[in-house]
């Protein structure tokens, strides 16, 4: 891949295929940033301070029993770590604005492109996060795996987990097949032809502001042959 973009945004719902598409682009260079990532960090600082066996808390956060009880946490409640995560994003981002979070995300995008590094974000749940991201002109990605991202939902579903539709995104990817290489390649040329067409973008811009120079110079000479044929004449 030639150019790559600056930022790559991704959305999908549980297992759809997000971290496929992501572990591609930082074997690439990417850097990751997760919307989720602070509240992972928090989580995680939490049970390490109840006490958690430091083997099981990475599986907690990320792993298989992210939605298993941790029973160092409560003797009547299920607590788990997603519902840890999901709490604490909900109340504090209802406490301190809605782009809570996504300013969090922003500020350590901005880091690794003063770094000269691309970004990923694969954990894009809401609008409001696609919406405070297009500043820096990122290309949206959504992923779906056989049709899951269609299916009808309750409005007992979680906001979070719910489906944002495939029309905010720059390209669908449907992953309903078992193998990760034609996946990984459509990406390849995916993002291969954002590159090409922004390059075009650019030269057309490159374009415009030469004629505009010249046709303001062009007007400038008109202008001042003007000028001189008006002295003449009154001469």
């Amino acid at each position: 891949m030639s150019k790559t973009p600056k930022l790559i945004v991704i959305h999908g719902l549980k297992t759809a295929g997000k971290s496929l598409l992501a572990e591609r682009l930082l074997g690439q260079g990417f850097e990751r940033v997760k919307m989720a990532g602070p509240l992972k960090n928090m989580v995680r600082s939490l049970l390490r301070d109840s006490g958690v066996d430091e083997t099981l808390i990475e599986d907690y956060v990320e792993g298989a029993r992210k939605e298993d009880v941790i029973p160092e946490l409560s003797k009547t409640r299920d607590i788990s770590a997603r519902s840890l995560m999901m709490t604490l994003g909900d109340e504090w981002r209802n406490l301190h604005g809605k782009d809570l979070w996504v300013n969090i995300a922003r500020g350590k995008i901005r880091q690794h492109l003063a770094a000269g590094k691309d970004v990923v974000v694969d954990d894009i749940r809401y609008v409001f996060e696609l919406e405070g991201f297009l500043e820096f002109n990122p290309i949206k990605l959504v992923i779906s795996r056989f049709g899951k991202h269609f299916e009808p939902w309750g409005e007992e579903r979680h906001p979070g987990e719910r489906p944002i539709d495939v029309s905010y995104f720059d390209y669908h990817f449907q992953n309903d097949g078992f193998n990760v290489e034609p996946l990984h390649q459509e990406l390849d040329d995916v993002l291969a032809a954002f590159a090409a067409l922004r390059e075009r973008f650019a030269a057309m811009q490159s374009l415009s502001a030469t004629v505009g120079r010249v046709s303001a110079d062009v007007r400038e000479k008109n202008r001042v042959e003007a000028l001189e044929a008006a002295e003449l004449f009154a001469a």
